[in-house]
């Protein structure tokens, strides 16, 4: 409830700025109409600054709203096998046409939710394909998953050769709604979301950048019985 009412803070403070700024166009084109005022490349400038603004706080609300869900669901759990999954969600972002190599051996089973835990495998890996993508380095393109049981949980560690973090970033990665200076698009919820589920599985998550390489390692419950 302390995580959601923080977010549920953020949600209102940050939704009143692309309201303010529909408001402020709305009346602008009013004053055109009333005016007389022709369709001209001012007025459509206007409507699609209106239409991303309102693009805007849709994705807020849906991501608020999937944050809320991510925190309260019900857990479904079951023997997750993470190696399998690692490697079905890398080929259904197609991450090996964009020539990505993923670098992953096998690991311990977690006893999970396998829908959340998809999700924040999905999240990780997809932002891992923008970090590359937005490497102007010219140096290999990869993704290296590798595991450590660390007593009744299971550290995932996801290292890509993208751009990495900026260390101003790093403590603020978690935050509702934050983007980075390299990613301006989407509603800034991915970690946040990832967070929510791994939390709520009663693990862990945190970011690193070494030596330009970003890192975010998550824990979950080693499945019980389990001899790796």
């Amino acid at each position: 409830m302390e995580n959601m009412q923080k977010i549920m803070s953020v949600f209102t403070h940050d939704l009143r700025s692309p309201l303010l700024n529909i408001q402020a166009l709305v009346h602008e084109l009013d004053l055109n109409v009333r005016s007389g005022k022709v369709m001209n490349e001012d007025t459509a400038e206007t409507l699609d600054m209106l239409k991303a603004t309102a693009n805007r706080m849709d994705d807020m609300i849906l991501a608020t709203n999937e944050i809320y869900h991510c925190m309260f669901d019900e857990l479904e759990i079951e023997a997750v096998d993470m190696h399998d999954m690692f490697l079905r969600c890398f080929a259904s972002l197609k991450l090996a046409d964009e020539g990505i190599a993923l670098d992953c051996s096998a690991m311990p089973k977690v006893d999970a939710d396998p829908l959340m835990v998809q999700r924040i495998v999905l999240e990780l890996l997809s932002n891992a394909k923008k970090a590359i993508a937005a490497n102007v380095a010219d140096s290999p393109r990869n993704i290296r998953i590798s595991a450590i049981v660390e007593q009744d949980m299971i550290w995932f560690c996801v290292e890509d050769s993208g751009c990495g973090f900026d260390v101003n970033e790093v403590e603020r990665v978690f935050e509702p709604f934050f983007s980075g200076q390299r990613f301006t698009y989407g509603a800034g919820m991915g970690l946040t979301r990832a967070k929510a589920l791994v939390e709520h599985h009663g693990g862990h998550i945190r970011v690193d950048s070494v030596a330009g390489r970003a890192l975010v390692g998550f824990s979950l419950p080693t499945h019980q019985g389990c001899t790796q």
